[in-house]
């Protein structure tokens, strides 16, 4: 039965065409961080823009995961194109997700890529390099 289910993976896998890349997945217990417990998923990709679903079950301290989660975010970045500049949208509640969207440059209007964006500041993520590359 494991042959099996393993093949049929193996089958999908060919037939997926090499436009459809794989949706982006950051787990803070990659780190052997046992402090802290996000994971951030994405769960819908368009052309440029991705949502994102963050799973906390562990916050740790603030400073670290605010740091893991703009660096994923920067990861994310780099993977959909190398993007440096972002707009983002944060939706609370008890799933919190985020809507990112992969701007040109940092003075493109990030409503031109999604309406909801509207208003939302450009993100540098290049700010983060430092401690982003620290926490490889």
């Amino acid at each position: 039965m494991k042959a099996v289910a393993t093949g049929l993976a193996l089958a999908l896998a060919m037939f997926a065409g090499p436009g459809e890349a794989q949706l982006f997945l950051s787990d803070s217990k990659r780190g052997g961080d046992g402090k802290m417990d996000i994971v951030i998923a994405e769960t819908e990709r368009s052309a440029r823009t991705s949502l994102l679903d963050i799973r906390i079950g562990k916050i740790g301290s603030s400073v670290g995961s605010s740091f893991f989660i703009a660096c994923s975010l920067r990861e994310l970045a780099k993977a959909r194109g190398g993007y440096r500049h972002v707009a983002k949208l944060e939706f609370g509640g008890a799933r919190p997700r985020m809507l990112v969207g992969f701007l040109e440059r940092a003075d493109q209007a990030p409503e031109s890529i999604d309406q909801r964006l509207a208003g939302q500041p450009a993100i540098d993520l290049e700010q983060f390099a430092p401690i982003c590359d620290q926490m490889k």
